[in-house]
């Protein structure tokens, strides 16, 4: 129907006004009963005149012919949604009907369809011009100077139909909403509160919604106030209102009083819903507050009735996968890949629970499934070589990590995983020169140095260790790895011992329970002479790291130092059950050897001799 088509528009040119504030819905109709609830048929103005001569007759009757039949083509076409070409049947029937006001504003309907508002608002001007008694045609070009920001202009149509129909519901409703964009707030309320005067008026729960959104743009605490009673009252008329909830919702949550919105949505979802809007927010809230649990909920209110369901699946991956839930976080990531095998983020994820729970291969079949236009590529292909490592697959591992840097050239992490995998071959010159290729691409990645020079140390190149831990430390102060590295390097090399410890303390206060830097503090206290001091972080590393040979070594000979005959043997003893290298088994051996001499300086003789 004609009504239907301009009902629609009026709600669209609406939605545009009230976008920064109130707003109505597509379906939302204000009034019932407009001048356009008709059958749908060619303009009342078609018909011919009652008397005429023959010839004049026909004439007329052809004229209508042709107005029927190009009105009735322009609305098929734009049933069709085929909305320039209904324009040019409308501009036909305007050919045999040249005074038609309602094709004009047909034609502008169409335009408007299109986006094409000043076309719109040319054919909408002549209507008005034609009937300026016609109050659909001044409504809909009050809407069009609206949407074009011409707010003057449009207050003066809508100010025209209030004069000719004093209580029109609908030019009262958007001229509030012309006078809220203009910030003339209590105009807007005026007209709003006239609204409510009438008991007639159907939806009186938006007038208070949109009231509550009025006065929400006036920033002040009073006004505050009164729209959260505004709030109040829409819900009071309409509990099942969800853009009430959510709006009351979120200006609880804006003034910190997140309890009172939690209990506002949760009450409406038990009483009312549930409701996937509702659902939507209530989730994210509570995956804020890590309230996991009462998230998941939601999640499985949006995944039984939302169109975006896979979406909502992967949310309850991630929650399942933060509460260490890898069975059903699994099962849910299979689903998942089942209807989109191409999501390579849910590949990914997959792939990092079966990492977690040590099915590494299947871990590493999902990893090496990523293709190189993904975002989670680079890091897939680092998981994927290092699980290979940790499987002994070395040569898989560098085939892998090699296809990944020719794949990615910019992805620092990838050489620095090649030169680890080098480094477990032996091949400490190969590493250093993909190292050294790399740097000269990244001058200024701490790690990737930090890696260069624990290679160096490899080689032997003690100095070139220095030099580039101390670029490393340059470029990164607070790199404790670097930190650590140099101070145990000058402490092997007994070398400035006391920078060394100064730079052992700011890795232990920056990493206090790691054994590794608690062992170099402790190394160096003991090379310093210190070894009282020495003992209680040496004692503390192997606390940290027990299976670390060299740390119970380094504890076995501050003891010894100290005359600790006990204690240094068991300390030896343990480095020796965990040393793999034959070359400090066998110092091991001869330094047990020589406590038991120490213990035993004159052992007896048997009585046979």
């Amino acid at each position: 129907m004609l009504g239907e088509h301009f009902r629609q528009l009026f709600a669209i040119i609406f939605l545009l006004l009230l976008s920064a504030c109130a707003t109505l819905k597509n379906d939302e109709k204000l009034v019932d009963n407009t001048p356009y609830e008709k059958s749908n048929r060619a303009p009342a103005s078609f018909a011919p005149a009652a008397s005429v001569v023959n010839d004049q007759v026909g004439d007329a009757f052809n004229m209508r012919t042709q107005a029927d039949y190009n009105y009735a083509l322009g609305e098929a076409y734009s049933n069709e949604g085929q909305h320039q070409k209904s324009i040019e049947a409308f501009k036909l029937t305007l050919v045999y009907d040249p005074e038609s006001v309602q094709v004009r504003l047909r034609v502008a309907a169409e335009h408007i369809k299109l986006g094409q508002i000043n076309q719109a608002l040319d054919k909408t001007q002549e209507a008005v011009k034609l009937d300026p008694k016609n109050i659909d045609a001044r409504l809909l070009l009050a809407g069009l100077y609206s949407s074009l920001k011409i707010y003057d202009k449009a207050i003066l149509q809508y100010e025209n139909v209030l004069t000719q129909k004093a209580s029109h519901p609908e030019a009262t409703l958007y001229l509030a909403a012309v006078y809220s964009e203009i910030k003339q707030q209590d105009k807007a309320i005026k007209l709003f509160e006239a609204l409510l005067k009438n008991p007639e008026y159907p939806t009186p729960h938006l007038l208070h919604y949109y009231m509550g959104r009025v006065r929400l743009e006036q920033k002040e605490p009073k006004y505050e106030k009164i729209a959260e009673a505004e709030f109040k009252k829409t819900l009071q008329i309409k509990p099942d209102f969800v853009d009430g909830i959510l709006t009351l919702g979120n200006f609880y949550s804006r003034k910190k009083r997140e309890n009172e919105a939690i209990k506002l949505y949760d009450q409406f979802q038990k009483d009312r819903g549930p409701n996937t809007r509702v659902a939507e927010v209530l989730s994210q809230i509570y995956i804020e507050k890590e309230m996991f649990d009462e998230a998941y909920q939601q999640f499985e209110i949006l995944e039984a009735n939302s169109d975006d369901s896979l979406s909502v699946k992967l949310k309850m991956a991630l929650i399942l996968i933060e509460k260490k839930i890898y069975d059903k976080a699994t099962q849910k990531l299979e689903e998942i890949l089942l209807e989109a095998p191409d999501s390579d983020k849910v590949r990914f994820y997959l792939g990092a629970v079966y990492e977690e729970t040590k099915k590494d291969e299947k871990a590493i079949v999902q990893f090496k499934k990523i293709p190189p236009s993904s975002s989670f590529y680079s890091e897939a292909t680092i998981h994927a070589a290092y699980l290979m490592k940790a499987l002994n697959q070395v040569d898989n591992a560098i085939e892998t990590i090699e296809a990944g840097i020719k794949n990615k050239k910019d992805v620092p992490q990838m050489y620095a995983m090649y030169a680890s995998l080098l480094d477990d071959k032996g091949d400490y010159k190969k590493a250093a020169q993909i190292l050294e290729k790399a740097l000269e691409q990244f001058p200024e990645h701490a790690q990737l140095r930090f890696y260069y020079g624990t290679i160096q140390d490899r080689l032997g190149q003690k100095e070139n260790v220095i030099t580039q831990m101390k670029k490393v430390i340059e470029l990164d102060p607070n790199h404790v790895q670097g930190l650590n590295y140099l101070a145990f390097t000058w402490a092997e090399m007994e070398q400035n011992l006391p920078e060394a410890e100064k730079l052992a303390r700011r890795a232990a206060d920056l990493e206090p329970q790691d054994g590794y830097i608690l062992d170099s503090l402790g190394w160096i206290l003991y090379k310093k002479g210190n070894t009282q001091e020495s003992i209680k972080y040496l004692e503390a590393a192997v606390k940290h790291q027990p299976t670390v040979a060299i740390i119970a070594e380094h504890l076995g000979d501050a003891y010894m130092k100290l005359t600790l005959i006990d204690k240094a043997s068991r300390m030896y003893q343990k480095a020796l059950d965990l040393e793999t290298d034959s070359k400090k088994i066998a110092e091991l051996k001869q330094k047990i050897l020589a406590l038991e001499k120490q213990k035993f300086p004159n052992p007896r003789m048997p009585a046979s001799q």
